[in-house]
């Protein structure tokens, strides 16, 4: 049964470039990572303008080993209705945070949030402190290593993103 990750990240153009990269990379490693389209769905007429989390993305995060979440300057409220979602479902959640941003209120609800750098980034301390929370949540070791590993991978994703403007 292959690993499922739920990966909710912001509408910035330049990430979901990283994004894209990063789920091929994950497939071509033997783990479904679930990226959610970016369309605005509201409620019915009743609840104007409350946008919702899709079914399509309720099903993935309930299917999903683990929910893997990029928070950049550029994240919008999908990616908070998402990880609240999670969070009402007890997932494993793994918000990855870049410094510097205004940290949004609602990760305070989360055991454990990481952090990264663009300048001066280290994707293996970034995979390592992430490991180490997978292993208290009791995952199994292949599933540790796999995520661990896609967090390092994304981590010099968004690093090299950065030394390609410069």
């Amino acid at each position: 049964m292959p690993f499922k990750v739920f990966l909710s990240y912001s509408t910035d153009p330049e990430e979901s470039a990283i994004v894209w990269r990063l789920q091929t990379l994950a497939a071509s490693n033997g783990i479904q990572m679930f990226v959610p389209r970016r369309a605005g769905i509201r409620a019915p007429s009743g609840r104007r303008n409350v946008p919702l989390v899709s079914d399509e993305v309720r099903a993935a995060i309930e299917n999903a080993d683990c929910v893997l979440a990029i928070i950049t300057s550029r994240t919008g409220p999908a990616v908070e209705r998402e990880l609240n979602y999670a969070l009402a479902r007890k997932q494993v959640i793994v918000p990855i945070v870049e410094q510097g941003i205004h940290e949004p209120a609602f990760l305070n609800r989360f055991p454990r949030v990481f952090t990264f750098s663009r300048l001066n980034g280290n994707p293996g301390r970034l995979e390592s402190e992430v490991l180490q929370f997978l292993s208290d949540q009791k995952l199994n070791k292949e599933k540790r290593q796999a995520l661990g590993a896609l967090v390092a991978i994304g981590a010099g994703l968004l690093l090299l993103s950065t030394l390609a403007k410069d």
